[in-house]
């Protein structure tokens, strides 16, 4: 929720943001929840990009071609709590520049964009009604599967120190 909030105060101050997201997944599920928040994401004015070659499941991100982070950390709390995920992040601006350069030639050969139109014409009430429950589906299991973690998390940060 809060990389949402600082996501959609950038795009409100004029920054430009492009998201390349899978368009083939391994777990459909997910794939259709993920859908179902392209409507808050056009709402921001964030562009949307779908990666079609195979399933994507690296992170990268730039910013201001000065920095650039590189890695398998999902934003959730599977990740944050649960999972052992790693990214690296890199503050040299050789090394953002080139990777933003590498970003937008897989964004011009490999992706399509998706625009609101795009999304209207391809998902009727009925099947953004159906992201809509795929998505509440995927928030209560990752509530589950990381409830333990995050109580175990909570009591480690919060315990006396010896």
């Amino acid at each position: 929720m809060l990389l949402r909030k600082k996501m959609a105060r950038a795009a409100s101050k004029g920054v430009k943001i492009k998201l390349i997201l899978a368009g083939v997944s391994d777990v459909k599920l997910a794939k259709h929840a993920e859908r179902y928040i392209y409507r808050w994401i056009f709402r921001n004015n964030i562009e949307v990009y779908e990666y079609n070659q195979s399933v994507l499941h690296a992170k990268i991100a730039t910013y201001d071609g000065k920095w650039s982070t590189i890695g398998s950390y999902n934003v959730n709390n599977i990740s944050a709590f649960a999972s052992i995920e790693l990214n690296l992040d890199v503050n040299e601006e050789n090394f953002a520049r080139s990777m933003q350069t590498h970003i937008e030639e897989v964004i011009r050969q490999d992706c399509e964009q998706i625009t609101e139109e795009d999304y209207r014409t391809r998902y009727n009430f009925l099947k953004r009604l159906f992201q809509h429950g795929c998505y509440q589906v995927v928030r209560v299991l990752f509530f589950l599967f990381t409830f333990y973690f995050k109580q175990r998390s909570f009591k480690t940060a919060h315990a006396p120190k010896e």
